[in-house]
């Protein structure tokens, strides 16, 4: 079952989208990539919003640092989620963005969230389980 806030995208399509928009689709995906984990972990250390308003403020600057920090979202979501991590990516993604390859960085974080998403199946609750088993009408 998918939780009704994620949302599985297409790795290719995330690659060829912000190549062929010039980076428009890729501002896009950090502002939905980054609301989306901030809801699924419930930690909300970094702003959609924020992020992208410092980046613009910061000529980018601030995007390393959001790097740094989205893996720490999508480590906590695979926790939640009970998926392996498959590693600590921080000393990769700002490699990467330093030589402007932020593109891969996009791949492997929405990769790693397709696996979560997919895998991802809600814990029974106290009040889920009542309103499952709680069926007042098969008595009659």
């Amino acid at each position: 079952m998918i939780h009704p806030i994620l949302q599985r995208r297409s790795v290719i399509a995330v690659i060829l989208l912000t190549l062929i928009t010039g980076g428009i689709y890729g501002i896009y995906w950090i502002y939905v990539t980054t609301r989306d984990l901030n809801e699924f972990t419930g930690d909300y250390c970094i702003k959609p919003g924020w992020t992208l308003l410092f980046g613009l403020l910061t000529c980018g600057l601030y995007m390393f640092y959001w790097w740094y920090k989205i893996n720490d979202l999508v480590m906590a979501a695979q926790k939640k989620a009970q998926r392996p991590f498959r590693s600590d990516n921080k000393l990769l993604f700002i490699v990467l963005r330093i030589f402007g390859l932020a593109v891969i960085n996009m791949a492997i974080v929405q990769s790693d969230l397709n696996d979560i998403y997919y895998n991802f199946t809600p814990a029974k609750t106290p009040a889920n389980q009542m309103i499952e088993d709680d069926d007042e009408w098969s008595d009659y």
